[in-house]
């Protein structure tokens, strides 16, 4: 798999980090059992939330560029082209650097991703 290929996977993610979470909340309200799925799903949940952590601490104002852009709070997703030129006008800035804001974005995600175990890279298909 390419690095293209993951942020692929780290976008769709982020595009469903709300769902991920809801579903989560249910399974903890049910003290259901935590399945592969859902255990999967709480490790790309914790590695957006890291992502966000770390965003507050570092640039402010590329976090909710995140929130944004990927409907994190709630909100409109905006993650398409009609989006980001929607978003130009909220950060002053050019189309080409939200685009470059969100490869970014995408490739902290994978650092994350791979720190939380929802992403491995390197471990081949059979698990060695």
């Amino acid at each position: 798999m390419c690095v293209k290929e993951w942020k692929r996977i780290a976008e769709w993610e982020a595009v469903h980090y709300r769902e991920r979470k809801a579903f989560l909340k249910g399974v903890e309200d049910a003290a259901g059992e935590m399945t592969p799925r859902a255990a999967q799903y709480r490790r790309w949940v914790e590695a957006v939330e890291n992502l966000l952590v770390h965003l507050e601490r570092t640039d402010p104002e590329r976090a909710r560029f995140f929130r944004l852009l990927y409907g994190l709070d709630g909100g409109r997703k905006q993650y398409d082209k009609k989006g980001l030129v929607s978003l130009t006008f909220s950060f002053h800035a050019a189309q080409s650097t939200l685009y470059q804001w969100r490869n970014e974005v995408l490739s902290l995600l994978l650092i994350a991703a791979a720190e939380t175990g929802a992403l491995k890279p390197f471990r081949s298909e059979t698990g060695q």
